[in-house]
């Protein structure tokens, strides 16, 4: 198989680079990526492009994206969840299941949220965690999230399990800090879990590296798409990027009539336009 899709459980502790190499050992893929990084501290859904599949990341990574949480209140760190350096404690006994409701309505639709100081974001041309683990403070940016549909388990002891759907560049630690804020107490967040990602779930996903009912074809990976079917005449025309006729619009799947993801297609109704080969024209 000259790619693949692997639905790996993230465990904690695991940067998702290292979670991928892993994966990519296992099943023998020098070439490997990912979609969407998960905080070493957080588990859950990781899907691991191998081989081929490495250039399907652009369309495996726009979907929304379900986490859970807890929600600590009373604490701020410097990296929004309790891994990072203690900022300050404050009393949050007073704060009550309706106050959190009501600061989470303000973090419902568009908005735009100021990225963690470590994270992933470039500065200036430098990883803000790489210029946080110096002491460097830089100014973070924002960027524009959408979240949606939240979910507030039972408030004990100052902390309350969450669940939310969220854009892709979504910070789970900042939606906890910024929670933390509007109620004037600080917060931060333990326990991420990521659920679904790229229209894949975790009860799908294998925390082994190698078990093979976690492992998808390209086809099978594309299957939040349409499909069009391809004969061996199209299949020829297709592998040499030429377009072909197809009712479908927008990201298509061009399969082959034995079931091989051939190439990934732009559909205006009318034309399918090859904008991704995978398999080369023998």
């Amino acid at each position: 198989m000259s790619g693949g899709v692997y639905l790996f459980s993230k465990p904690e502790g695991l940067t998702s680079r290292a979670a991928s190499t892993l994966v990519a050992r296992a099943w023998g893929y020098p070439k490997r990526g990912h979609c969407g990084t998960l905080d070493p501290a957080a588990r859950g859904v990781l899907p691991v492009l191998l081989g081929s599949a490495t250039r399907l990341s652009p369309f495996l990574t726009g979907g929304s994206k379900v986490y859970s949480f807890t929600l600590v209140l009373g604490v701020t760190t410097d990296s929004d969840d309790l891994e990072g350096e203690v900022i300050s404690r404050t009393d949050a006994k007073a704060v009550t299941a309706l106050m959190i409701a009501g600061a989470l309505n303000s973090l419902t639709g568009s908005f735009l949220q100021k990225a963690p100081l470590f994270s992933a974001v470039r500065v200036d041309g430098v990883r803000a965690y790489r210029s946080a683990r110096t002491g460097s403070r830089p100014d973070m940016p924002s960027r524009t999230v959408e979240v949606k549909d939240w979910e507030i388990g039972e408030l004990k002891d100052c902390t309350a399990r969450l669940r939310v759907t969220v854009s892709p560049g979504t910070y789970v630690r900042a939606l906890a800090r910024d929670a933390g804020e509007l109620l004037g107490v600080g917060g931060v967040a333990a326990g991420i879990v990521r659920e679904f990602s790229g229209g894949f779930g975790i009860d799908e996903c294998s925390v082994e590296c190698n078990d093979p009912s976690a492992m998808l074809t390209m086809a099978q990976a594309m299957r939040e798409y349409p499909v069009r079917r391809l004969n061996m005449t199209e299949t020829d025309a297709v592998l040499h990027g030429i377009p072909v006729q197809g009712s479908q619009r927008g990201t298509v799947a061009m399969v082959s009539e034995d079931g091989r993801l051939l190439a990934v297609g732009s559909g205006n109704g009318d034309i399918i336009h090859p904008a991704c080969v995978l398999e080369k024209q023998c």
